[in-house]
C-alpha cells in the first residue's frame, strides 16, 4: 500500500519536487530499516528512481533538483550493492538499538 503511494509520488509534476524528493528519502529509509522484501520492489522499478539523477526544474529563475539528483543517485548505488545493503541495515539496527535503551 505504501509502496503504491510512494511510486505514485514519483510521476508527480516537475513542479512538485519536494514531494518527488521525499518520496525518494522515505524509499531510502525503507531500504535500511524497513522489510527486505521492499528492497526487490525498489530493485524491479529501479529504473523510474533512475530517471531523476538527471531531474532539472527552475524555480523563480533557479534551477531545482539537486537534492533530488542526489538521493536518486545514493538511492540507485545502494540498490546496486548488496553489501553495501547490509551493512546500512546493520548500521541501522545498531542505532535503532542505541536508541531504544535510552
Amino acid at each position: 500500500m505504501i509502496m503504491k503511494h510512494l511510486w505514485e509520488k514519483l510521476t508527480l509534476k516537475p513542479k512538485e519536487w519536494r514531494r518527488i524528493a521525499k518520496s525518494l528519502h522515505v524509499m531510502d529509509y525503507l531500504v535500511k530499516n524497513g522489510a527486505p522484501r521492499i528492497i526487490q520492489d525498489l530493485k524491479d522499478d529501479l529504473y523510474k528512481i533512475r530517471a531523476f539523477q538527471d531531474f532539472s526544474h527552475k524555480e523563480n529563475n533557479v534551477m531545482q533538483g539537486t537534492e533530488l539528483r542526489d538521493k536518486s543517485k545514493q538511492l540507485c548505488e545502494l540498490l546496486n550493492d548488496p553489501k553495501k545493503i547490509q551493512d546500512e541495515r546493520e548500521f541501522a539496527k545498531q542505532t535503532r538499538e542505541k536508541f531504544s535503551g535510552i
